[in-house]
């Protein structure tokens, strides 16, 4: 089974990268993101073998702030960070596909139906 912890990454003042487990009591800090990453996966790895059965306690959650509607925030998850943009191609593509009732129909969409 596959579990998941959420890790924040944060640049302070001074440069430095500090990351930590909310939720856990693991922390890490370096020089680079990519060094904190390491650094935060190696503790949290070691922290898991210490404590086997530990499940994540924090839910991860996302202020979406609007920069046309002051003061409108919104919570989301965390797939809001992935976006939802539609390249021109496909959004040109769909349209088409709406104007023609949808998508085309293939020889292949016929079979294994039941009648």
């Amino acid at each position: 089974m596959t579990t998941h912890f959420p890790i924040v990454l944060e640049t302070e003042m001074s440069g430095a990268v500090s990351a930590y487990v909310p939720g856990l009591p693991v922390y890490a800090a370096a020089d680079t993101h990519a060094k904190a990453e390491r650094a935060i996966r190696d503790v949290l790895a070691a922290y898991l073998e210490a404590h086997p059965g530990t499940k994540p306690g924090a839910r991860v959650r996302v202020a979406r702030v609007s920069t046309e509607q002051r003061g409108k925030v919104a919570i989301v998850g965390p797939a809001a960070l992935v976006g939802a943009r539609r390249s021109p191609a496909k959004a040109r593509a769909a349209r088409e596909n709406g104007l023609l009732g949808g998508r085309p129909r293939t020889a292949d969409s016929t079979r294994g139906r039941r009648r």
